[in-house]
Order: C-alpha cells, then sequence, then structure tokens
C-alpha cells in the first residue's frame, strides 16, 4: 500500500486533501479521497493476487526428498536436507540439492532451469563436474541414483543465481516518465497556488477565501484520474497475461514487457515449450511428416500430401514402433481438464510416442504383443538402447534406437552397404537442416539365441 501512495500525483492529491479538510471543505475532501483509495485498491489487490499465485507455484516447487540419516531411509521436505545427507533420486523426482553422484543407474536429467540445456543430461558417479555431479532444482527424466549433498539453499548453484536476482528493480520506463511527470506539475501547480493567493491579498481578498482558491487550483491542475487510468490499464494487461499463464508481480512490469522489441537467444527449446516434437520420417521407401500440436497424441502423419495410417503405410508403422517399443517414456492429459497432455520421462522419446499414436500405433497393444523382457539402457559409450521382446511364438525381437552415427554401421545392423549410406546422407541433411535425427533398427532371434546387448 506504501509503494502506491508513493505515486508523486498521490503525493499531491493527499496534500491537496489535508488542506481541503483543514479548510472544511469536506465535500471535495471526500472526492479527492476516494480517488486515492480506488487507485490503492486497484493496485493492492492486483499485486496480493500475484503474491498469492507466486507463492502457490514456490510450494509447488517445494518437493520432499528421500534421505538416507543413520542407515534409514526417510522422506523429508527439500528445506531440511543437510550437506552431507544422502539422498535417494528416482525417475520424476525434483534434486533438493547440490550434490556428488555415489553411485547411478541410466541416470538423466533435465538441467534446463539452470543452464538452458533442453536435452537431458547423463549422470555417472566418478564423472566431470558437469556428469558427476546433480544441481538443486534440476529434474531426474530417467533412471536412479544416490548423491552426497554437498551444498543446500542459498550456496547451491540455482541459489546463487536468485542471490544475484535479489537486488531490488530499478524503475521502469513509465514510471519515470510519470515521475516526472508528477514533479514538474507539482512545482507548477505549486508555484501558480502560490502567485493566486499573493495576487489575492495584494488584492485585500481575505486569507482564508484566498487560501480556499488556491486550493480549488490545485485539486483542479491535479489530472485525479489519471494514476486510476494507468493503473486499470495495467491490470487489465496483467489480467489478460495471467489468462496465457503468465504471472505477473508488479504491474509496472506489463509496460515494460509491452516495450521490449528484440529478444535474443541462443535457447530455442528451453525459451518456447521445452518440448520436443517427431516431425519427419524417413525409411527406404519415402519420407513422411508428423502434423499435430504439443504431446496431445492427436494429429496425422502426411505421405505425398496425404494423411496414412498404420495399415496404409506398413514400412512406417515398422519404425515407428520400434520406436515406441524402445521407450520408458510415458503421456497423460494434464488433469486441470484441459485438452493439453504432458509427458513423463525423456521428452525424445515422449515425441516418438506421439508420433506413433499418430499413426495410429496402439502402445499397450504392441507391449501386450511383444512384452519387454530385457533391456540395455542407453550410454554414452553406446549412445544407443537396446530392449528384448519376447514374440507370441517364443522367439526373441530386438529393438533399437540411438544416434545415426552409431547405429548406422555395419558392426551393428546387417544391411547392405548402400542402404546404410543413403540413410546416413538422409540423417546428415536433417541434421544440417537443424534437426536431431534418431535412427531406429530391429531384429528378430530365434528363442535359442541370446541378444548380443549390443
Amino acid at each position: 500500500m506504501l509503494q502506491q501512495l508513493r505515486d508523486p500525483l498521490i503525493l499531491v492529491l493527499l496534500v491537496a486533501a489535508v488542506l481541503t479538510i483543514a479548510t472544511g471543505d469536506l465535500s471535495d475532501a471526500a472526492v479527492i479521497l476516494f480517488v486515492i483509495v480506488v487507485n490503492t485498491t486497484v493496485g493492492v489487490v492486483q499485486e496480493v493476487r500475484a503474491e498469492q499465485a507466486v507463492r502457490a507455484l514456490s510450494a509447488l516447487s517445494a518437493p520432499t526428498a528421500r534421505v538416507v540419516r543413520d542407515g534409514t531411509e526417510r522422506s523429508l521436505p527439500a528445506a531440511e536436507v543437510v550437506p552431507g545427507d544422502v539422498v535417494l533420486l528416482a525417475e520424476g523426482d525434483i534434486v533438493p540439492a547440490d550434490g556428488d553422484i555415489t553411485s547411478a543407474a541410466a541416470l538423466l536429467t533435465d538441467e534446463s532451469s539452470l543452464t538452458g540445456e533442453s536435452v537431458p543430461v547423463e549422470k555417472a558417479s566418478g564423472g566431470d563436474a558437469s556428469h558427476g555431479t546433480v544441481s538443486a532444482g534440476t529434474v531426474v527424466v530417467h533412471g536412479r541414483g544416490r548423491v552426497t549433498v554437498t551444498a543446500t539453499g542459498a550456496h547451491s548453484a540455482l541459489g546463487r543465481i536468485a542471490t544475484l536476482m535479489g537486488g531490488a528493480p530499478g524503475p521502469t520506463p513509465l514510471q519515470r516518465r510519470l515521475a516526472h511527470f508528477g514533479r514538474v506539475l507539482a512545482a507548477v501547480i505549486v508555484a501558480l497556488c502560490a502567485l493566486v493567493l499573493a495576487l489575492g491579498l495584494v488584492r485585500g481578498q481575505p486569507v482564508e477565501l484566498m487560501i480556499v482558491v488556491a486550493i480549488s487550483l490545485a485539486v483542479a491542475a491535479v489530472p485525479e484520474s489519471l494514476p486510476a487510468v494507468v493503473t486499470l490499464a495495467l491490470a487489465l494487461g496483467a489480467r489478460r497475461m495471467a489468462d496465457r499463464h503468465a504471472i505477473v508481480r508488479r504491474l509496472p512490469a506489463v509496460e515494460t514487457l509491452g516495450s521490449v522489441t528484440v529478444i535474443a537467444t541462443d535457447k530455442t527449446g528451453t525459451l518456447t515449450e521445452g518440448r520436443m516434437a517427431a516431425e519427419r520420417l524417413w525409411t527406404p521407401q519415402g519420407e513422411a511428416t508428423v502434423r499435430g500440436t504439443g504431446y496431445e497424441p492427436r494429429g496425422v502423419v502426411v505421405r505425398e500430401g496425404r494423411a496414412v495410417t498404420a495399415d496404409d503405410a506398413p514400412d512406417l508403422a515398422a519404425l515407428l514402433g520400434v520406436a515406441v517399443l524402445c521407450n520408458d517414456a510415458a503421456l497423460e492429459p494434464v488433469p486441470d481438464g484441459s485438452a493439453e497432455w504432458r509427458a513423463l520421462g525423456d521428452p525424445t522419446e515422449a515425441a516418438l510416442l506421439v508420433a506413433g499414436a499418430r499413426l495410429g500405433l496402439d502402445r499397450a497393444a504392441l507391449e501386450r504383443a511383444l512384452p519387454r523382457v530385457e533391456e540395455v539402457p542407453f550410454d554414452s559409450g553406446r549412445k544407443r538402447m537396446t530392449t528384448v521382446h519376447r514374440r507370441p511364438d517364443g522367439a526373441l525381437r530386438i529393438a533399437c534406437k540411438g544416434a545415426p552415427e552409431s547405429l548406422l554401421r555395419p558392426q551393428v545392423l546387417v544391411d547392405g552397404p548402400g542402404l546404410l549410406a543413403r540413410a546416413a546422407d538422409c540423417a546428415e541433411a536433417l541434421a544440417r537442416d537443424g534437426y536431431r535425427v534418431l535412427a531406429v533398427a530391429s531384429a528378430d532371434l530365434e528363442e535359442a539365441s541370446e541378444p548380443s546387448g549390443t
């Protein structure tokens, strides 16, 4: 409330209200005070609502942690984790503090909130500073790990960033212009009122009358509705931004955002929506494009200008079938009742699930027909993930996905060199266009055969 009343124009109105009360002109004082109350109320209500929303978001971002203390595993609020604790991490957990990894199994973390990098980072014990440690505020998207806490709160990497951002923000361009206008207007009004008062007294007018005239002139010269109009305009802007899921804590920030003309960034995936989408498909039989929005399974796969399904394009069904089977992510609708869906797990794997659904593949049916019996997780050395599935006839099907340079090799695939060269050329062309490229492959083995693990 005090911040709202510090506006120069409001200060002028407050002085005018005091003077009108002192002279007994209660009707004018009531009007001036009403304008002040309305202006202050609008600003305070908007900022209180924003603070409540921010507190609610802060509560959501304050997770619990599984901690091992004195040999006993317990669940604690993240704020109670201290250096030296051993924290157990699993898929979907928010890392509560900075720490060193003591053991990990296919551990991947999303560090976009800290570094801006939207691609999950592989973690392992004994690695370098980027791969052997985890940071507070990051999210585990795959695997599990055991971490010894080294820093918490303001001493963590995220806490140090928050400390750097803790300084009081400066005035916005609109605030500076209004403050300058208010100071100039106040000086002019005071000077004119003093001049009118002096001229009246020189002409022999009563002192009380001239004081009332000077005050009336001051009140008339002050644009009482200007603060209210500015606050109302900013409040409407904040409301429209809230409808688009952007919370404004301070009303003047709306005008600042409206003044932005250029945003320079090199982290497009994070600053947009942090989502991955499978857009183009290639098989030896031809190319196709996946169309749709977000992680919602509804959409189409288009080849040669027409939508196709799994029955129309068996090569695409085989391609995406492998991508769906060799996959640990999941999709679920957002519980707020909207039509949006969200991904659980690695965003790239979620994008592959969405592409399969848009072709008409039923993941549950595929997993019932080909249940997983073994897997070799992705790691930085192999640069691919392999899963083994039991076919209805008892034989085994191997499904694999990974980086093209690790998969499109004669040592891994039995396809001829010509086909491998075509696939590698296509992968290189897509990469030049800015796409992140994955290759998938599958093979059937007799039951007596053992998967090689490669």
